[in-house]
């Protein structure tokens, strides 16, 4: 019996120091070697973007998410296409509250523009005033840049000075890299903004989820979408993906110019996908039966006693 004590105890001081490191293992992060440079109009950055699949989460966002969300853009949002009727956008991206605290992660999905656009987000509680347009937000104390500069040697137009699938200091991102925006309580409201050509310091036209705020009048220039229009939806995914359009007045109107992927937990998704209990409809048309049955009645009998 000693015997069997005495091996088990260093047994399991090892299983200990396994579980520890592969804990370790799993939660680290490599921030990736080439940051955007880029400071527009002096917004904060959220925190560095980091290297696509640096820990369990962006690996598993990797591995079951990313190719066949990349296959879907390709085929549901077409370049240099008038995307604005695509079956791709089941969700309003203005709603965006969330359902418990949470931490938000935001991942850079794809691009097709010919522009370096920045991609920021603003929080905003129900007690704060409504910003007045999609400038007032990007500039707002609570606004944060997550991707300084939006660009990609793997995007659909490219500079043509990298190699694919090479971080550059013009193109500095790659699919699956991604920023962890920060933790915000239940009940914020997340308005994620594009600066259209914010990278380079242009005086950036800003375009927000909320399209009232948008001085141009296009409804769409923030997009979304959840897993339950894949070929092989997710159930109650954590994640929902926004598409952008970064010209004047929607310009071409294909809404891809740029994609990212937010984890923003399961039941703010499942709250964003919320429909009417299917009880309610039958008894509704239950309440319109009863009410005609009524009305044929009382007909009946005014015609009997005149």
């Amino acid at each position: 019996m000693k015997l069997i004590q005495m091996n088990f105890l260093p047994r399991a001081i090892a299983c200990a120091v396994l579980a520890t490191a592969a804990a370790v293992s799993a939660s680290a992060q490599t921030v990736s070697p080439v940051q955007a440079t880029a400071d527009p109009h002096s917004i904060a950055i959220a925190a560095p973007v980091m290297e696509a699949g640096s820990d369990a989460a962006s690996r598993n966002f990797d591995n079951t998410v990313l190719p066949s969300l990349t296959a879907f853009v390709q085929s549901a949002l077409p370049e240099r296409q008038n995307n604005t009727a695509s079956a791709a956008f089941e969700v309003d991206p203005n709603n965006i509250i969330l359902a418990n605290n949470t931490d938000v992660r935001a991942y850079f999905v794809s691009e097709g523009a010919g522009y370096h656009n920045s991609i920021g987000v603003a929080s905003q509680m129900p007690s704060d005033a409504t910003p007045y347009n999609s400038w007032d937000q990007a500039v707002a104390p609570t606004s944060k840049l997550l991707f300084p500069d939006a660009s990609s040697t793997e995007g659909g137009v490219t500079d043509g000075t990298g190699v694919y699938g090479t971080r550059t200091a013009a193109e500095p991102v790659l699919p699956g890299d991604f920023v962890d925006a920060g933790t915000y309580a239940k009940g914020t409201k997340l308005d994620f903004f594009l600066l259209s050509g914010g990278a380079q310091n242009y005086w950036a036209n800003s375009f927000s989820t909320d399209g009232s705020l948008n001085p141009d009048g296009f409804s769409q220039h923030v997009a979304a979408f959840t897993t339950h229009l894949f070929a092989v939806p997710q159930l109650n995914s954590p994640y929902l993906f926004l598409s952008f359009e970064d010209t004047w007045g929607g310009g071409d109107k294909d809404i891809n110019d740029v994609v990212i992927a937010l984890d923003v937990g399961t039941a703010t998704v499942n709250a964003l996908l919320a429909t009417p209990e299917p009880a309610m409809p039958l008894t509704f048309a239950a309440c319109l039966g009863l009410a005609l049955i009524a009305f044929r009645l009382n007909k009946k009998t005014a015609t009997v006693v005149s």
